[in-house]
């Protein structure tokens, strides 16, 4: 794999879907669109909120993880509290998933990559990467969500039912999640394979 197939924001050696580094995230998230949404919003402002406020604080090396993980923790904090703000109730029901995303991005260790780009060249980075992983938990809801409990939801509305019962009760369940999860990893591997092999050559 050369160096432009290693470094590809979609199938390199760093793409949030190689890693997989938010997974279990993933997984918990991905029950209602909802969450999913709520989720991605949340990540995206974390992974932004962090690069940008440790770029202009200009973090020294010891203890830079301890700090990025309190800047990380913070931003969660605030996009929390805004939250509570706008719908208390939404607010306390994706609270869990808001304050795993600082662990998915000190996990990602997005900020060792970036530390020597520019601001600019470090947020977009950061937008995107937070963007790859919002839209993976998006679309794994858009699966979970119809099929395992016949209904949609969208934060600000009541839940749209168009099924009387559940067709896919195992979907529900985190189980269900990992299933879909592999099938999805296994189709990705064999594209970016194919990716890799024709940069190569």
């Amino acid at each position: 794999m050369n160096s432009q197939a290693q470094s590809h924001l979609f199938w390199g050696i760093n793409s949030p879907l190689t890693t997989l580094t938010g997974s279990g995230l993933l997984i918990i998230a991905s029950g209602r669109i909802t969450f999913a949404l709520i989720c991605g919003i949340a990540l995206i402002w974390v992974y932004t909120f962090s690069v940008c406020t440790a770029k202009l604080g200009k973090l020294p090396l010891p203890g830079r993880d301890t700090a990025l993980l309190f800047l990380a923790a913070l931003g969660a904090g605030i996009f929390f509290v805004v939250l509570w703000i706008v719908d208390p109730i939404l607010a306390l029901e994706s609270g869990f998933f808001i304050f795993l995303s600082p662990v998915v991005f000190i996990a990602s260790r997005l900020c060792e990559r970036v530390w020597n780009f520019d601001m600019a060249e470090a947020l977009s980075q950061a937008v995107a990467e937070a963007l790859i992983l919002g839209i993976l938990i998006l679309g794994l809801s858009l699966i979970r969500e119809p099929l395992g409990f016949g209904s949609l939801s969208v934060p600000g509305f009541d839940s749209i039912r168009f099924m009387w019962e559940e067709p896919l009760k195992i979907l529900q369940a985190s189980s269900g999640a990992l299933i879909i999860l592999g099938y999805g990893v296994a189709v990705y591997r064999y594209f970016r394979n194919r990716y890799t092999n024709s940069e190569d050559d």
